[in-house]
């Protein structure tokens, strides 16, 4: 029936590679994103267990159509095997680490993009920390900062591979040219680098060459109904448990028997903390989608920094400070005793970070930029006392802060790093005024940027939404500003200025017309004169008339959303895209209280080519 054994990781690539093991048809192609690859192969390096492979022997009556894996150059007609469950781990782990082209990932966006990844062989090292060692790079080998054109990371050939330590992962297998070549580039320097090689060999390559998974081996005499009820299992009924169940069943195997899913789920005649923090907001409200394990995130971060607190004041001598962290290992890691002691403060710092973001006129889930930043907004407010954080000076430097977070992207990847990063340096800046947090001088918002910003589920994008309407527009309508009760109590949403059907008319470019630049929060009472699609000076007439709005007046309301009035009433569409972006780009400055780029003087500078650009973007994205 079945066979359970080991297999080392390169003979199991070695299989997929000359396709001796496949996938069956109907398995659907998958794409992980980068960090859950970068996460898997640092469990690689580290030795740990990364679950068991399913596989079933071919040739008997269960004859399914195959394929093979992704990334693949086989043509084998004829696998030995079929891999049932693990397809997302052995695709990732081949086109990572053994296959020469890219890997295809999704980023932060969701975009699927290629990716090679390195091992900073010298952080690797020294911190043992294989996630924070982990970078990846474009398929130029060439990595900018995001909203600059600055170089971040350049391994585009092997002397730059070698200068920064930088190992291609994808040579795990194939190491010795590389490594001969490491040696003989720092030989040359007069640097000895055998310490750090033999260190490497064997603390790091060794573990991975021989890594070995083990493997539930379904042999050709399982029937059909035995093969296809083991597959289901699998991968219906044998869903893996998330963080918050495995904390949850260690929870219950403690003493005390702590029932962790009814603490924060309830019970039917009880909020559990869900339902206390929810009931703060409307059903689809900013926490429509609170995760469990973004709580347990805030409470294994606060835990972490009283360990690190404590140690610093009393120190052990040869030893390192414990990081702050919320990452999964440590929210595993959290005991009872942690999470009691913060999970009221936590509840607490849900709650105020919700009130926070109504003043910033986010109050559905919809339009939240970043569930991420949510936690580190809810452990500061959960750290610093009401006396603090209700401070004017002080709300007003945490509202530079989150939309330098939000304008800048900041939380589109690394968010568990960023976030333990973030919230000790807001602490240090907000209640000891120490130095202001390190994201100031990582973000810069260019303001070309808004020309990319097309997409609802963009978190600048959101950004914008929500600052015009902080910044008290009103609509064009009704003239009622989009303060809280109007967007309890009306549909409002992002609509064009310039309607889409006129600008396609008139020949416009759409990556233009259909940017935040053209579009601006207004009720669906007023988008129906918009979306009829007469030009601007015909709609705008037409307000006039139905309303009984006199121009002037309408102007007014008009320049509350930073319009260029003349240019949208002589429909010239060039002119008012030009202006508004100039006033869009001043309110990013404003709301991050750091002066965005002008994108022309910016790239006279830079003169970048169009394969540079595209790759900035692609930087951007993730």
């Amino acid at each position: 029936m079945f066979d359970s054994t080991k297999q080392t990781l390169k003979t199991l690539l070695e299989q997929v590679c000359d396709g001796k093991l496949q996938l069956p048809d109907f398995q659907r192609g998958y794409v992980w994103n980068e960090d859950a690859v970068v996460s898997l192969l640092a469990s690689i390096a580290k030795g740990y267990p990364v679950g068991a492979l399913l596989t079933l022997e071919r040739g008997g009556q269960v004859n399914f159509k195959f394929r093979p894996v992704e990334g693949t150059a086989t043509e084998n007609p004829g696998p030995e095997a079929l891999l049932l469950d693990g397809q997302q781990r052995m695709t990732s782990l081949f086109q990572s680490i053994y296959s020469d082209r890219p890997a295809k990932v999704k980023n932060s966006q969701s975009d699927i993009v290629e990716r090679y990844f390195y091992l900073n062989i010298q952080e690797a090292l020294a911190t043992g920390d294989f996630e924070e060692a982990i970078e990846t790079v474009p398929a130029t080998r060439i990595r900018m900062k995001a909203f600059a054109r600055d170089v971040d990371i350049d391994v585009s050939s092997s002397a730059l591979e070698y200068e920064q330590h930088l190992f291609p992962l994808n040579r795990c297998f194939d190491e010795k040219d590389w490594v001969y070549g490491w040696r003989d580039h720092w030989k040359a320097k007069g640097v000895d680098i055998y310490e750090m090689d033999k260190a490497f060999d064997r603390q790091i390559l060794d573990r991975i060459q021989r890594y070995e998974m083990p493997i539930i081996k379904l042999t050709k005499d399982n029937g059909r109904e035995a093969v296809c009820t083991i597959f289901e299992k699998v991968n219906v009924g044998g869903v893996k448990l998330d963080a918050f169940e495995l904390v949850t069943a260690i929870f219950a195997g403690t003493g005390e028997g702590f029932d962790l899913r009814e603490d924060w789920w309830g019970t039917k005649s009880q909020h559990g903390r869900l339902g206390r923090i929810r009931v703060q907001t409307k059903p689809d409200g900013v926490f429509a989608k609170l995760a469990s394990t973004d709580f347990l995130q805030a409470c294994t971060l606060l835990h972490t920094m009283e360990i690190r607190r404590q140690r610093e004041e009393h120190p052990i001598p040869g030893t390192q400070l414990p990081q702050i962290t919320c990452k999964r290992d440590a929210l595993l890691a959290l005991p009872l005793a942690g999470y009691l002691g913060y999970a009221d403060r936590v509840e607490a710092g849900f709650i105020e970070a919700g009130k926070f973001l109504a003043e910033q006129n986010i109050v559905y889930q919809r339009d939240l930029p970043y569930p991420p930043q949510v936690v580190a907004l809810a452990a500061l407010f959960a750290t610093l006392p009401a006396t603090s954080t209700n401070n004017a000076t002080v709300r007003a430097n945490l509202s530079k802060w989150f939309w330098a977070g939000v304008l800048g992207e900041h939380y589109g990847g690394g968010t568990e790093t960023k976030i333990a990063r973030d919230v000790p340096q807001l602490i240090a800046w907000l209640e000891k005024s120490q130095a202001s947090p390190s994201i100031f001088e990582d973000v810069t918002f260019v303001s070309n940027k808004l020309t990319r910003l097309r997409r609802r589920q963009s978190a600048a994008y959101k950004g914008f939404h929500a600052l015009l309407m902080r910044e008290g527009c009103r609509d064009f309508v009704s003239g009622k500003a989009f303060d809280l009760m109007t967007l309890w109590s009306e549909a409002v949403d992002v609509h064009h200025i310039f309607p889409q059907s006129w600008c396609r008319n008139n020949n416009k470019v759409v990556e233009q017309y259909d940017s935040i630049v053209n579009k601006t929060p207004l009720s669906s009472a007023t988008n129906r004169y918009i979306v009829r699609g007469d030009a601007p000076s015909v709609y705008l007439k037409r307000i006039e008339q139905d309303h009984k709005i006199g121009a002037s007046e309408l102007d007014a309301i008009l320049k509350t959303h930073l319009i260029p009035v003349e240019h949208l009433r002589a429909d010239d569409f060039e002119a008012f895209f030009d202006a508004r972006v100039t006033l869009l780009a001043g309110l990013a400055g404003r709301a991050m209280g750091k002066a965005s780029v002008d994108a022309a003087a910016f790239e006279e500078t830079t003169a970048p080519d169009d394969a540079l650009m595209d790759e900035i973007e692609t930087a951007d994205a993730a």
